[in-house]
């Protein structure tokens, strides 16, 4: 088998290899690591890219890919999983979105791939996790985590040709119900349209919330469904499973928060809006109720923000717009 080197993960046979990807540096000089792990079968096949954690409060996706590395053993697997499961280590620490190290300009990781070796602190970081990515990956599986446990849906890289085709095999056998095929013109930076324009087929799973809205059977079920995935790919054996229909969407929406307060959400995730369809409410510090904000648009609820203190300006409701069924 050719030799896989991240960092100092290094692969050369079947089995699992464990290692650290240095990605900056401590203000101290002391060198920031990420954790990298290699499964690889006894078979040569695909390489599987696995990325969590990329927001550092976005945790769901690390327990997802420790649960499949715990459950896939390299007797069963064609090809390899290189898997990233703690990206932003830095922002995890401080159990926030972006690193705090992060002074000037983005701080937003997946808007700065494929990086830049001599740019910002955020900017090094992406430079060094592509590197590695672009050498290897067939494929790229990016997890995230939005705000309450009832989310679940996901989007790929509709690049022509071959490449949005396969991303969108990969969405299919996935099997969420709300799936965006992104328009490879947004999404500037992230990683999954950073490695799709590579001729790399790449996924998006949003799944999961934040902080108390974490739950174990979210990790269960998007462990079972990215195994799925990997049948569909044929690098474990078995059936794949076919989870049925799902919405499409032309594109999605953030809306912001327009003003502050106690806000309790009259709507979750999966459920159709229509122009002006209200939200919830805002309770002021009395608790008159002050405002009920209505939908600006029509489609389906991907995330909505489940309070219960709302400042101005923060998301407030995610949605995937033009549902069809395909």
């Amino acid at each position: 088998m050719e030799e896989i080197r991240v960092g100092s993960a290094v692969s050369t046979a079947a089995g699992v290899s464990t290692g650290e990807l240095r990605t900056g540096d401590m203000p101290d000089g002391a060198p920031i690591t990420i954790p990298v792990v290699i499964l690889r079968g006894e078979t040569d096949g695909p390489t599987l890219w696995l990325n969590g954690c990329v927001h550092g409060d976005e945790l769901c996706g690390t327990y997802i890919i420790h649960e499949v590395l715990r459950t896939v053993a390299p007797g069963d697997l064609t090809g390899t999983i290189v898997a990233m499961p703690l990206l932003n280590v830095t922002a995890s620490q401080k159990v926030q979105r972006m690193s705090p190290f992060e002074l000037f300009g983005n701080g937003d990781l997946n808007r700065c791939f494929p990086g830049d070796p001599g740019g910002l602190t955020t900017q090094q970081m992406a430079h060094h996790i592509y590197g590695p990515l672009k050498q290897y990956a067939d494929f790229l599986i990016d997890f995230h985590t939005a705000l309450t446990i009832d989310v679940r849906w996901a989007l790929y890289a509709d690049a022509p040709g071959e490449v949005g085709r396969k991303a969108a095999g990969i969405a299919k056998a996935f099997g969420y119900k709300s799936t965006l095929p992104a328009p490879i013109d947004i999404l500037g930076g992230s990683a999954m349209m950073t490695a799709a324009r590579d001729g790399i087929p790449s996924f998006i799973v949003e799944a999961g919330g934040m902080g108390a809205a974490f739950d174990r059977a979210v990790v269960e079920d998007a462990a079972e469904r990215l195994r799925n995935v990997m049948r569909h790919l044929g690098m474990l054996q078995g059936a794949v499973t076919d989870y049925g229909a799902q919405y499409g969407f032309s594109n999605f929406a953030w809306v912001n928060s327009t003003r502050g307060g106690l806000f309790e959400n009259y709507v979750k995730c999966g459920d159709r809006l229509e122009v002006g369809t209200k939200l919830g409410r805002y309770f002021d510090v009395f608790g008159d109720v002050v405002e009920e904000p209505e939908s600006p648009c029509a489609g389906i609820v991907l995330a909505i923000n489940n309070g219960p203190v709302m400042p101005t300006g923060v998301v407030l409701v995610h949605i995937g717009l033009d549902p069809q069924n395909v």
